[in-house]
């Protein structure tokens, strides 16, 4: 049936209002998961779910690189009080990454994991899904130019906060 599938872990991080799904796998490529699949197998924020997925329609490629056509979860990553052992109700983690760029200023990956007491593929899942979403930027750093892959992955809420002047006033001058 379809030539191009592949199975995928995904990270889900974001529910929208309409249902669907975006998620993002170890290496941040992003994925879409579609409501009607959502809503049957019953998938939250949080949750890792297995995929098996195709490459998402080439107008949407660029943004989000596949799209699911069936998933199963396989877990979910519960957060507990330490106090009390018991499951406590947490702002969404992608919510929480916007908040520590907006804190800090633009963080490399192991930054953002560090911050948030999660592992940097988990960090990276989340900051690439939000990029996907176009809810922040990226930026690799290269610390050479003889570098063919980048040393680090910088985000920030916005392009300008990655280019903070000094000498710029609030009045403009």
């Amino acid at each position: 049936m379809f030539t191009d599938t592949l199975t995928k872990d995904v990270f889900i991080d974001e529910i929208t209002v309409a249902g669907s799904a975006f998620g993002a796998t170890a290496d941040g490529e992003a994925v879409f998961i579609n409501a009607r699949i959502v809503s049957a197998i019953k998938i939250k924020g949080g949750d890792y779910v297995r995929a098996l997925v195709l490459p998402n329609y080439e107008d949407k490629r660029d943004r989000v690189k596949w799209r699911a056509i069936r998933a199963e979860v396989q877990g979910s990553t519960p957060m507990l009080d330490p106090a009390t052992e018991s499951e406590v109700e947490i702002k969404p983690k992608d919510i929480r990454v916007l908040e520590v760029l907006e804190e800090h200023g633009p963080l490399r990956t192991s930054t953002v994991a560090r911050l948030l007491g999660v592992d940097s593929g988990e960090a990276g899942a989340l900051c690439h899904g939000l990029y996907a979403q176009g809810k922040v930027a990226m930026a690799d750093v290269y610390s050479s130019p003889a570098n063919s892959r980048s040393s680090h992955r910088v985000w920030a809420i916005t392009i300008h906060d990655f280019d903070v002047d000094p000498f710029d006033t609030e009045d403009g001058g």
